[in-house]
């Protein structure tokens, strides 16, 4: 039951910031009226009308949270109250920016609710697993990493936009993604390394150990960084837009692993068993599926006459 629950946690994490990302990222593209945006409407719209999967999703780690979380037995009501309010939330901001009309001014309130929902919903769901972890800048980094991850995924399945405006709006978006990701996750690091902080620091150097040093160093850090390097040169060609979009998904899936992952050792279930790599992957691949048919189903709805 322990691999299960955290496979599931996981996927869900997995479908919370990119969902959250994509979110974001259609909400800019209509604040700032962006060209770039009108591209991958296709793509982002029908996640937008599938926000609704993400609190379903939600339902399974409910039953599981004893297994997943220090404080299972303590705040799992005002924690749960608190993660289905940000969820619904995200509903009904995905409901709003799906329609064709939505507004500069109601896409910037849909921003501002998703930073502040995002940021504790995701300290909470990733971060809380750490009895002596307190509040960071990793809640945020994720969600910035997660959009980076969105964007890159729809422009990956749409293509490169015709237009040179167009393009460079891309670019820049991708850019200033990526260096928000960094620069937030180099903070945080820089925090509480000058703080030397104990409950901190032991977060950090549990994350040295093993494998998780390799996933880091071999993985997360050269994708973000090289994606930076081929980004930060104005231009692209059509492989150098697949390249970086390319590195920024990886370096999502590497960092968001590199978070979980290491404190399922700390979870009250950890006596009981251990995650396994083959569960993982039938879990997500499932998961990813069910996103696909929600994704299929509500780009048919959105094709039908009003």
């Amino acid at each position: 039951m322990t691999a299960f629950a955290e496979a599931w946690l996981l996927a869900f994490l997995l479908a919370a910031t990119l969902g959250a990302g994509a979110l974001a990222v259609l909400a800019a593209g209509i604040l700032m009226q962006e060209s770039w945006v009108d591209p991958l409407r296709p793509v982002l719209v029908p996640v937008a009308r599938m926000a609704w999967l993400l609190p379903v999703l939600a339902l399974p780690l409910a039953a599981m949270v004893k297994e997943l979380y220090p404080w299972g037995g303590g705040k799992t009501l005002a924690v749960g109250l608190a993660s289905a309010v940000i969820l619904l939330l995200w509903a009904g901001i995905g409901r709003v920016l799906a329609r064709s009309g939505a507004s500069p001014r109601a896409a910037g309130l849909c921003l501002m609710l998703l930073l502040l929902s995002a940021t504790i919903g995701l300290e909470d769901w990733a971060l809380s697993r750490d009895p002596g972890w307190t509040g960071s800048l990793l809640g945020l980094a994720l969600f910035a990493d997660g959009a980076a991850a969105s964007l890159s995924l729809a422009v990956l399945l749409r293509g490169c936009p015709e237009t040179d405006e167009a393009r460079t709006g891309m670019e820049r978006a991708l850019l200033t993604l990526a260096v928000l990701t960094l620069w937030l996750w180099f903070v945080q690091f820089l925090t509480v390394w000058a703080a030397d902080l104990p409950p901190e620091a032991a977060w950090y150097l549990r994350r040295q150990e093993g494998a998780w040093l390799w996933v880091k160093v071999a993985v997360a850090a050269p994708a973000l960084l090289g994606a930076l390097a081929l980004a930060i040169v104005p231009q692209w060609r059509p492989w150098r837009m697949r390249s970086v979009c390319g590195l920024l998904i990886l370096a999502h899936g590497a960092l968001l692993l590199w978070t979980v992952r290491p404190d399922a050792a700390l979870a009250p279930g950890a006596a009981h068993g251990r995650p396994q790599g083959w569960v993982d992957s039938i879990v997500i691949v499932a998961v990813a599926l069910a996103v696909l048919l929600a994704a299929r189903v509500a780009s048919r709805a959105g094709r039908k006459p009003v």
